[in-house]
Parts: C-alpha cells; sequence; structure tokens
C-alpha cells in the first residue's frame, strides 16, 4: 500500500501543477517524483530476488591495500590540480567521485574488523576533508549565503579587544563559535587569519561527525558494514558538504546535534543522562536560535516511536524536558530578545498576511534548478529504499537482546528504534530537502530550510541502510550497478551549485558563494580611498560594511535604467557579472545592467575585477 501511495503521490506531484497551469513547478519536482516510483520498484525486485534465492552468498574478497594504494594515489593527484589551477575543473569532481568509489569497496569488500573499521573512516573522513577544505582554504573568502561577513568580524573583534561585545548586540547571547575560533587563531600565533581558523575548525568538526554518524548507525543496527555505508551517505548528501564549508555558529550545532543523538541511542546510565544534559545546554548556549529546530525534531522521534510500541525510548519525557528547561532559562535570562522574536513570528504566520511567491530560480530556469537537485534525488532514493525495506523487516519476529533492544533471530536485521527513525527521515523530507523547503519558506514566510542543518543525519542513517539492504540482498549485478549510482550520485553531490558554485557543471542564476582575493583587495582600497556612500551588490555591500564599516547600500534593480540615479558612487563586480547576474534588490544579468548610465559617469577605480564608478 505504501508502494502504491508513493508512487501516486509522485503522479500527482507533477501532474497537478501542470493541469494547474504551473509547469516550471511540475519540472522542479521530477527529482522527487522520480525516486519516488524508482525505490518501490527497486523494492518490490529486491524482495523477490530474496524470495527466489538471490542475494551476494559469497562478497568479492580484496585486500584493502589495494584500494588504500588507489585512494591516495588519487589523492595526490587532486592536490596537485588544486595547486595547478586557480579553478577546481570538472575533472577534480570525477577525482573526488573515484574517492567515493574506493571508500565504497573498501568497505563492501573487507573482511570487518577493527582495523578495517579505523581504516574506512579515515577514508571517508579524507575525503570529506578534500571536498570542504578544496573550497574554503583554495578561495579567498568563502561567505556562503553571506552570514560568515557577520561572524568573521565578530571573531577578529574577540581577537583585537578581548571582549565579547559586538556592534551586533542580537548575537552577544552566543558568542562561543567566536571565542572558540579566536582562541584557534591564537594558539597557531595569529598566523592564521580568524576566517581561515573557522574554516580548519568547521571542516574538522564534520571530519569528526563521520565517527559520530557512525557510532548513531551501529547503536540502530549490529552490522558494521551498515554503519560505514550510512557515513559514506552522510558525506555525499550536499546539505552536509556545505554545512561542513559554512563555518558558522549552526553548523557547529549540528554537529552537537548528531553528539546527542549518540547519547540518547546509548544505554540511559547516570553518565549519559549527564551527558545528554551538558549536550542540549551546549547546543542552547553556541546557537540559541537553533534549540526549537531541535525540539521540533526531538518531538517528532517522540511521537513516532510512541506509535510503534515495543521499544525502548529514544526522546523520553526527561530529554523533552531538560531541552524545554535549558532553552527557557538561557532564553529568559540571556537571549531574552528572541522571546520577542518568536512571538513576533508566531503571530505573523497566523494573523497577518504572507507574501507567497514561487522561488526566482524555479521560474527563471526550472530545467537548471533540477539538475542541481539530482543528488538530492539519488539521497531520496536511498530513503526510500530504506524506509519500505526498515517496513517490511519490522514484520519479521524478533527476541530482546542483553542491553534490551530487539534484534531479529538472522542477528543483522535492526530493531524497531531504526524504524522510528526511519519514519521520522521520511516525515522530515519536506523539511530537509530543498525543493520543498523553498516552497515552505515562500508559503509560511519563515527559515523551514533551517531544519536541513539537524535532519540530513537521518537521511544519512535511513540511506546508509537502504545502501546496506540492496547490497545485502543482490548479487554482482547490483553491486556494479551500485558503482554506477553511486558514482553519479558523488559527482553530482560535489559538483552541484550548492556546493560547487566556483565552476558548477550546471550553473544556476545566482552569485558565486566566495569572494576573490582580487575583490577583496579592491573592497579594501575603495574603503581607504573613500569615505561617502556606495551603491553596489548585496554581497558586496554585506562584506564591506560587516567587515570593513563602509557606508553602503544595495542598488535598488526594480528602478530599472535609473537604477544608479540615486547613488553618487556606484561599485560593480565585473569578473562575476561576466559568469553571474549581479545581486542587487533582484537578480540583473551583464545584458540588463544600464550600461550608458555608468558611462557617462567618471570610472574612478577599475582594478579588473572591481570597478569603481562616480
Amino acid at each position: 500500500m505504501i508502494s502504491i501511495a508513493l508512487v501516486a503521490t509522485a503522479v500527482l506531484g507533477v501532474g497537478v501543477p501542470l493541469l494547474l497551469g504551473l509547469p516550471n513547478l511540475s519540472i522542479l519536482g521530477l527529482y522527487v517524483a522520480v525516486p519516488m516510483i524508482a525505490a518501490p520498484t527497486v523494492a518490490r525486485a529486491a524482495r523477490a530476488g530474496s524470495a527466489t534465492g538471490g542475494g551476494w552468498s559469497a562478497p568479492i574478497r580484496v585486500d584493502w591495500r589495494v584500494w588504500s594504494t588507489l585512494f591516495h594515489l588519487a589523492v595526490g593527484a587532486l592536490v596537485l590540480v588544486l595547486i595547478a589551477t586557480e579553478v577546481r575543473p570538472y575533472a577534480f569532481y570525477a577525482g573526488v567521485s573515484f574517492l567515493y568509489l574506493c571508500c565504497f569497496l573498501l568497505i563492501t569488500t573487507t573482511p570487518t574488523g577493527r582495523t578495517s573499521r579505523a581504516i574506512a573512516l579515515y577514508h571517508l573522513a579524507v575525503t570529506l576533508s578534500l571536498v570542504i577544505y578544496s573550497v574554503t582554504l583554495n578561495y579567498g573568502f568563502f561567505v556562503g549565503h553571506t552570514d560568515l561577513s557577520s561572524h568573521v568580524p565578530m571573531t577578529t573583534a574577540i581577537l583585537e579587544t578581548g571582549r565579547t561585545a559586538t556592534l551586533l548586540p542580537s548575537y552577544e547571547p552566543f558568542q562561543l563559535w567566536h571565542v572558540y575560533a579566536a582562541f584557534a587563531s591564537l594558539v597557531f600565533g595569529g598566523w592564521i587569519a580568524p576566517h581561515t581558523a573557522m574554516y580548519l575548525l568547521s571542516g574538522g568538526l564534520f571530519a569528526a561527525g563521520v565517527g559520530l554518524t557512525y557510532g548513531v548507525a551501529r547503536r540502530l543496527h549490529p552490522d558494521e558494514k551498515y554503519g560505514l555505508l550510512a557515513s559514506l551517505v552522510a558525506i555525499a548528501f550536499p546539505l552536509y558538504l556545505f554545512y561542513g564549508m559554512y563555518s558558522i555558529p549552526r553548523s557547529a550545532a549540528s554537529i552537537l546535534f548528531l553528539a546527542l543523538l549518540l547519547a540518547l541511542l546509548s544505554r540511559p546510565t547516570a553518565s549519559v543522562r549527564l551527558l545528554t544534559v551538558g549536550l542540549v545546554a551546549a547546543i542552547v548556549v553556541v546557537h540559541p536560535v537553533t534549540i526549537p529546530f531541535v525540539l521540533a525534531i526531538l518531538v517528532l522521534v517522540a511521537l513516532t516511536e510512541r506509535a510503534l510500541t515495543g521499544s525502548e525510548a529514544i526522546v523520553d519525557a526527561y530529554v523533552l524536558a531538560v531541552s524545554f528547561l535549558l532553552t527557557s532559562l538561557y532564553w529568559l535570562y540571556a537571549a531574552e530578545f528572541l522571546v520577542v522574536r518568536l512571538a513576533e513570528t508566531i503571530y505573523a504566520v497566523l494573523f497577518e498576511s504572507t507574501e507567497s511567491a514561487v522561488p526566482e530560480g524555479v521560474i527563471a530556469s526550472p530545467w537548471v534548478e533540477v539538475a542541481n537537485y539530482v543528488p538530492y534525488g539519488f539521497a531520496l532514493f536511498f530513503v526510500l529504499l530504506g524506509f519500505l525495506f526498515l517496513l517490511e523487516r519490522d514484520r519479521l519476529p524478533t527476541y530482546a537482546d542483553g542491553g534490551g533492544d530487539a534484534v531479529r533471530d538472522d542477528g543483522r536485521v535492526p530493531s524497531r528504534r531504526t524504524a522510528t527513525v526511519g519514519i521520522a527521515a521520511v516525515l522530515l523530507v519536506p523539511l530537509v530537502f530543498p525543493g520543498p523547503v523553498l516552497l515552505l519558506d515562500a508559503v509560511a514566510g519563515v527559515n523551514v530550510d533551517r531544519f536541513g542543518h539537524y535532519g540530513f543525519m537521518f537521511v544519512a542513517l535511513v540511506g546508509g541502510y537502504g545502501l546496506y539492504e540492496l547490497l545485502r540482498r543482490g548479487g554482482l549485478a547490483v553491486l556494479i550497478a551500485l558503482l554506477v549510482i553511486l558514482s553519479l550520485f558523488t559527482f553530482t553531490a560535489v559538483s552541484n551549485d550548492f556546493t560547487a558554485s566556483d565552476n558548477p557543471v550546471v550553473e544556476r542564476p545566482f552569485y558565486t558563494f566566495y569572494l576573490s582575493d582580487d575583490e577583496r583587495q579592491s573592497f579594501e582600497a575603495v574603503d581607504d580611498g573613500y569615505q561617502g556612500e556606495i551603491g553596489t551588490d548585496r554581497i558586496s555591500c554585506r562584506y564591506m560594511g560587516e567587515l570593513h564599516g563602509s557606508l553602503c547600500s544595495v542598488i535598488d534593480a526594480g528602478e530599472g535604467d535609473a537604477m544608479f540615479d540615486d547613488h553618487d558612487v556606484v561599485l560593480i563586480r565585473e569578473d562575476e557579472l561576466e559568469d553571474r547576474p549581479l545581486q542587487f534588490t533582484r537578480y540583473v544579468e551583464e545584458s540588463d545592467l544600464p550600461r550608458e548610465e555608468l558611462e557617462e559617469r567618471d570610472r574612478v577605480y577599475d582594478s579588473g575585477s572591481v570597478s569603481v564608478h562616480s
């Protein structure tokens, strides 16, 4: 019934918008609809194969040193590519995909054991680190969605003054991440810039998240290979890669939540209970705005497991009470402005009209959006497979192990706890995957996409189970098919415009997520030479305003040919404009920029990458 419902939902999701005259939404829905149809089909085929005696009864065994040697040779070659090129070429993405395949073959063809586990986790961590640092440490200044333009000067101010006071009072209650980054910069003697320290710390935290994901998975399922495959899916999920690059307090909170899940799945001893309190407190202090989303996910898990009787609770009343109490105390005594903001948001959603609009990228270039959502489609395919396999296995008889968990009599099937996580993961799909999230944001007027910071681990856990079951039930042909699927999954994961805005395979009509060294030097020169207000694009204005204290304003693109009239001085990022539109109050292509008006002005500065007109 669920398989039929998935297929029917997929057809309706594409067909209804088309009938309503919204073909762009139908196109966007393809990346969700295809896996919703493919997963039930593959699950039924796998079930039929198992029933007829199929399965990989004689797995291939290969010495781990073969894959490790190939892996390290490829890593060395990719590092040379980064040194030799200004912008990562497509060949770099193909090389990284090869690293993922080496990790997959290392996991699937090497006998399990403590040594092989450590080796596999090491290779996964190196792969993730290379993807993250090839952006954040390879380019001038990674800004992501521009939040780093605010967080870096806070860290710099702590270094310069030794105090956590900031020009943005709303951030004062959660300066722990900035203190951490400032301390790291001091440890290195100050020769590492504050933003570089933030990039290093964030990448290191997410590399540690590989081991945490493995630990969480092993507490859900006894098979070691499942834990490693879940970690592999985690580092191939674009949100995990992007947040590892982003290096802001929310990034640190994501890993803390992953550690909290590990504690919740451990035996509830006194020390674990105390650790749980500490982790909840850490999340609240590192980023108080995170905890409502964490609480919502914990409540979802609690409600799901209450509906599935017969398993030990992952989230009990103690955890929810502690989370609510610590949040309330900290918000009321250290971050009371959040209470006011939350009340205003709830009031606006319930009683005020919000502007509902389809996201701009879907309108302008729906096929480009879908092309960049392809890795999410692969991830959803594995999630739905894991969900269907979990429901199927959950019907089999169980017995209890020494820890109180239900374990199947074949020793390989997980407990109802895993089914709880599987159902929670499917319920979180509309809040984690970008297409539905963009529409929910537009309708609700709130940052629903924040759930992606904390829900990606559920995607990894359930997607990893889908991959694990498919591999366990299939034969050599399935292994070869999975190699093809994973090569496409991982290649698109590291080359889409969300994680590779430097040189994406399919470019979206939005800005690049980093500022080059030439651009930053130009901003500094302009700030030194001119003290008045400057009209420019949003990314430049936020960087110059936050890091240099420049007077600037974002140009109103709605004025058309008169968009520069209200500004005595205009700054244009010429290099960026050659490749992408500039984000003023809306995105403006080179062909739509009123160059005639600029030509009537004096070009008072031109570095090649940045020009200033007065």
